[in-house]
């Protein structure tokens, strides 16, 4: 398991927090406490931004590395998530936005969606690879969205064997500009920096905390909402006409629900929203979806269009993005065999091959033992709890509560419902 994240890319201002509850209660990694009408982020945070989407009073806010600072670097890079050509509108071709880009000062700006094509394919080599091991687990997970991966980790880790050890294409765009332009300038690889602009807020926390990278090759993320308005002026004035976007159809459709499995030739599914996912993981744990080759799951309602930092309506950028798909071919324009040789050169691993590599070292005896005991504890707070999950005490759930105050965080005397039950003895419960 992960360590605990010494930082979240979610921030809460509790200024302007009421106390409602309503983000404590739809946290998937339960790690936020509502105390003295105040929410605050007090465990491992996975930047689902599921707070962000509920929160009544606009006090959560997710953040990115925003900084113009990259522009004026002497090898900056920009890549963007393929969401973004559904957000100017019918008129604005994926060659205009990146055009757009280029404009707004970057150096160089690449194009995911043709690597996206490439990842496709080495997700198929994957598979028939895996087709011959008895012992692989189905069905694979894509490893593309960074807030299921840290989902994975944190709720269901017996799932961690059913992610490829690929990179996603985020990054493999990031690691070729480095290599490419420090071999043709002859400078360093940290010379040159690349940014992403993205429509979700977990994309900072996979370049700070990777977790099948032993680092990311991405310095930075931009919120799309953050360049908007920018490369919509840009696209109006555009006067160049360089081509930049070389992918067909497939490449683009990567920024909805279903756009990476439609360039698989395998037996897949796609699930979007932070409530069905968690639901499919569960069925998955549960060993039944093993006659499925890949799952592609995406936190965000539609796809990455349904991002925090996404700007147009995501049903109309959906449509949108379906139009270009339909305009620009639903055939992959990658050469299979110039991929097949570069996956058998290992171009598409990560430097942590295996789920083996995310374990945790080896707990002693005594270890074990204080890990028995305090679940004991916890049971024991949790038998004299009410069981009604009503977050009262500050906590999302009973249980939750329990390892709070086992843990010291909280006292029994929180709990609303046993405030008045003092004559009980329940105050003596040990919880040392």
């Amino acid at each position: 398991m992960p360590a605990k994240k010494p930082q979240s890319y979610v921030h809460i201002d509790e200024s302007l927090c009421n106390g409602c509850i309503l983000c404590m209660k739809v946290c998937p990694t339960k790690a936020i406490r509502v105390k003295q009408n105040r929410a605050r982020i007090e465990g491992i945070c996975i930047d689902c931004g599921e707070c962000v989407r509920v929160c009544p009073t606009n006090a959560i806010k997710a953040v990115t590395s925003v900084s113009d600072d990259f522009k004026d670097l002497p090898f900056s890079i920009v890549s963007a998530s393929t969401c973004i050509y559904g957000q100017f509108g019918e008129d604005v071709m994926p060659n205009d936005v990146l055009l757009g880009l280029r404009k707004m000062g970057f150096r160089y700006v690449h194009d995911q969606a043709y690597t996206n094509e490439m990842f496709n394919v080495a997700v198929e080599l994957y598979a028939k690879e895996k087709h011959q091991d008895p012992a692989a687990s189905w069905p694979l997970i894509s490893p593309v969205c960074p807030v299921v991966v840290q989902l994975i980790a944190h709720n269901f880790p017996s799932l961690l064997p059913h992610i490829p050890p690929l990179i996603p294409p985020r990054e493999i765009v990031a690691r070729e500009a480095k290599r490419r332009l420090s071999a043709k300038y002859g400078c360093e690889e940290d010379e040159i920096k690349v940014l992403h602009i993205t429509p979700c807020p977990a994309k900072m926390l996979s370049i700070k905390e990777p977790l099948f990278q032993s680092r990311s090759y991405l310095d930075g993320t931009v919120g799309i909402c953050d360049i908007y308005d920018t490369v919509r002026q840009n696209i109006q004035e555009l006067e160049e006409d360089i081509v930049l976007h070389h992918s067909g159809g497939l490449g683009l459709g990567w920024g909805i629900s279903g756009g990476e499995v439609a360039g698989v030739d395998l037996k897949s599914l796609a699930v979007s929203r932070l409530q069905e996912v968690e639901a499919y993981l569960e069925r998955i744990e549960m060993g039944l979806l093993q006659d499925i080759d890949y799952v592609e799951f995406r936190i965000c309602p539609e796809g990455c269009v349904g991002g925090l930092f996404s700007v147009a309506d995501k049903y109309r950028a959906k449509t949108h993005i379906q139009r270009l798909v339909r305009m620009f071919g639903v055939e992959k324009r990658v050469k299979y065999g110039y991929v097949k040789r570069l996956y058998d050169k290992g171009w598409f691993f990560t430097d942590r091959q295996s789920a083996q590599d995310l374990a945790p070292p080896h707990r002693t005896e005594s270890e074990i033992s204080g890990s028995i005991e305090r679940l004991n504890r916890v049971e024991r707070i949790l038998a004299l709890l009410p069981q009604k999950e009503c977050g009262a005490c500050g906590a999302p759930d009973c249980r939750t509560f329990a390892e709070d105050v086992v843990d010291g965080r909280a006292s029994l005397k929180e709990c609303v419902f046993l405030e008045q039950d003092a004559e009980r003895g329940l105050w003596a419960v040990d919880t040392e």
